[in-house]
């Protein structure tokens, strides 16, 4: 019988078990290349040799097994394997010629496990090896760590080379010491990967954890020989719930009762704000609205209460949600004012340049504690309130020649806001900047009645000054109060004292119409109108020709 059939035989042998012997006489094998032999060592060679074949090499509890087959064609008794890890011994056992063998050899460190036979009468002992790294040391994988309203999962494995029984992990949070436990969470997963050691060998738990980065080791503790292992460290920024930090409630200064909330959330990860409305700091509370959303805006969520009366004390509640939690503050109550709103009166500009003015106002007589002072664009200007001392000015600086400025000014004291009075002003064209129409070197200005007619007539001078002729007859103006031409203008600037209450400028053939001939804001209209058009145009009509 051929060597290479008696290799088949012996292969089929091992696979039906550690038990099953061939009986056929063996057959040499080659000699493996050493000191590097390949992964797996043996074949025909010489029919005289003894010969190995190592089918596997694998680590488990007790030590490393080996399994394969050997032989020698002149043994006369059992042939002998001696086992090596990296060159160095580990033991000797007996086979019978030809017959699979599965032995579990005494681990020590090493990278391979080699298995040489001694060959009986003619020929020499054939080697056959495989890799396999030999360790003692724990191994296993930190799986994961991720945050969540109850804490941080901490979820893993762990594996001793040296017994299939749990190890014991310990787990510390920020450099500390948490907790250690016994990992054995059965898993699977680890049971099909590692059948020998089997699957109770998880480890998973929920550490409790403040808002913010937290770093998470895992360490196995070593069983038998070798030293712990330390799992890679995994770091995660765990949440909380919201924090509202600013909560506002106050009877703004309008016409009609209402109630402006302002809820702000600092850690700005709300998902929901719901707020309660009630006639007391301690209820009882209705929910108002409900709820509102803050997906789009999970820094805070603002809202005007307009179911209010005047005169009357209004108390809110709000609190803030997320999957961490919720937080809720102290209730905040204000009062709508319980009579008419206190105005400043005899408001007043004087001492107006090119860029600044100054304004004046008397009291109010409720009391004030302070003034407000508002203007587009810039930062509100809060001025303490002098009660009963009469007139207060202020001085407004920083400002634009030729440029109008409106304002907003208006008292307030806890628990009241007055109602503000609205007032423009003009600042004095600079010396160098004469009053021109924008963009346009001489042009003329009619003034136009319903039907057409011309009146005064305005035209600029060399300097680019608005100069005013007179009243003409309709004759020297005819077709001035017709359709305008096109003119590159966006407005019109008139000399000061100009009472005209109505514009309309022609830009980019079209009609702008505006309230006052200083307000470069104008409705602008695609379409010319007709004279005498009902869109309120009235008379004093303004035409650019």
């Amino acid at each position: 019988m051929s060597s290479k059939l008696i290799r088949g035989l012996a292969a089929f042998a091992l696979a039906l078990g550690p038990v099953a012997v061939i009986t056929e006489p063996a057959v040499a094998a080659p000699v493996c290349d050493v000191p590097e032999p390949p992964p797996v060592c043996g074949g025909d060679v010489d029919d005289d040799n003894a010969w190995v074949n190592l089918t596997s090499a694998s680590r488990v509890p007790a030590g490393v097994q080996v399994k394969g087959s050997a032989g020698d064609p002149d043994a006369t008794t059992s042939v002998q394997v001696i086992a090596k890890i990296s060159g160095v011994e580990v033991g000797r056992f007996g086979v019978a010629s030809g017959s699979a063998f599965i032995r579990t050899l005494p681990a020590r460190y090493g990278d391979t496990v080699c298995l040489t036979v001694v060959n009986q009468g003619a020929g020499v002992g054939e080697t056959a090896c495989r890799a396999l790294a030999v360790r003692f040391d724990p191994f296993g994988s930190f799986d994961e760590l991720s945050p969540g309203p109850s804490g941080l999962r901490v979820r893993g494995w762990v594996i001793d080379p040296d017994t299939a029984s749990p190890l014991t992990v310990s787990v510390r949070v920020n450099g500390r010491l948490y907790t250690a436990l016994v990992a054995s969470t059965t898993r699977t997963d680890v049971a099909a990967s590692y059948p020998v050691y089997g699957g109770d060998h998880g480890f998973d738990l929920l550490v409790p954890a403040a808002r913010g980065d937290h770093t998470v080791c895992v360490t196995a503790i070593n069983a038998g020989a070798g030293v712990d292992t330390a799992l890679p460290c995994r770091t995660v920024t765990q949440g909380g719930a919201p924090v509202i930090d600013h909560f506002l409630v106050r009877a703004p200064d309008y016409p009609t009762p209402r109630m402006e909330v302002d809820v702000r959330v600092g850690t700005q990860d709300a998902t929901q704000v719901s707020v309660w409305r009630g006639p007391t700091p301690n209820g009882p509370w209705t929910d108002w609205p409900t709820p509102h959303s803050t997906w789009s805006n999970p820094a805070g969520y603002w809202e005007m209460d307009l179911t209010v009366d005047w005169g009357r004390t209004y108390c809110y509640l709000a609190t803030a949600y997320n999957a961490y939690g919720s937080h809720t503050p102290p209730a905040v109550c204000a009062t709508t004012w319980a009579g008419a709103y206190p105005q400043p009166a005899r408001v007043g500009v004087t001492g107006v340049s090119d860029t600044s003015m100054m304004l004046s106002w008397d009291d109010v007589a409720m009391g004030e504690a302070e003034w407000r002072l508002v203007r587009s664009g810039v930062p509100d200007v809060v001025l303490a309130g002098t009660p009963g001392t009469g007139r207060m000015s202020h001085l407004v600086t920083g400002l634009q020649p030729g440029t109008q400025y409106c304002f907003l000014l208006g008292a307030r004291s806890p628990g009241w806001a007055g109602n503000p009075y609205f007032f423009c002003q003009w600042t004095a064209k600079a010396a160098a900047d004469p009053t021109t129409l924008q963009g346009v070197a001489a042009m003329n200005l009619w003034n136009c009645d319903p039907r057409g007619r011309a009146g005064t007539v305005w035209s600029t001078d060399a300097n680019g000054r608005w100069v005013r002729q007179g009243a003409l007859p309709n004759s020297l103006v005819a077709g001035a109060c017709g359709p305008a031409t096109s003119a590159p203008a966006a407005r019109v600037t008139l000399p000061s004292g100009r009472t005209t209450t109505l514009a309309v400028v022609v830009v980019d053939s079209r009609y702008c119409v505006a309230d006052d001939p200083y307000d470069a804001n104008c409705r602008v209209w695609q379409t010319p109108p007709t004279l005498g058009d009902p869109k309120g145009i009235t008379e004093n009509r303004l035409l650019l020709g």
